[in-house]
């Protein structure tokens, strides 16, 4: 099947996923939302055993809320095939842009600058994915190069 489709029929797959990627808020960002959380849950727990015993459901949730943080902290940055997007569900505000028309891209220590065709730039702040900044930075130049048609951008070699 390789002989007739050509040599790289499954590089796709092996180098990344070519469906959506999301990065993840790093835990030093989310702690604090942790701790507020479990703050409110403990002065309600007071509340419902000095004053009204139904503020217990409210301790429930607030320690629930912050379980989930702990184990799926919210989405900052997610790639995909038509573009990229900062913020996720809990954001103020969603902020995206086709790849199709992105015109630049520099990498400068903890910033990626994306510049689409409209002439405003697009900053992500890479420590907010924490860990897994240069698997974003990589991977917005392979789909950079994928959505073009041509390797424009060296995804091994950022510039820095």
């Amino acid at each position: 099947m390789k002989a007739l489709a050509g040599s790289n029929v499954s590089r796709g797959f092996e180098s990344r996923p070519l469906c959506l990627m999301n990065y993840r808020l790093d835990r030093r960002y989310v702690l604090p939302v942790i701790g507020l959380h479990l703050i409110a849950a403990g002065i309600a727990a007071a509340l419902a055993f000095w004053v009204w015993a139904p503020l217990g459901i409210l301790v429930a949730l607030l320690a629930l809320s912050a379980l989930r943080l702990l184990a799926w902290p919210p989405v900052a940055v997610s790639t995909d095939r038509e573009g990229l997007r900062l913020g996720g569900r809990l954001s103020r505000s969603h902020v995206g842009i086709r790849w199709q028309d992105v015109e630049d891209v520099d990498h400068d220590g903890p910033r990626l600058y994306v510049r689409p065709t409209t002439g405003e730039t697009l900053v992500v702040m890479l420590p907010r994915v924490g860990e897994r900044a240069k698997t974003l930075v990589k991977d917005v130049y392979e789909r950079l190069n994928e959505a073009n048609g041509y390797r424009r951008y060296d995804p091994d070699t950022p510039p820095d």
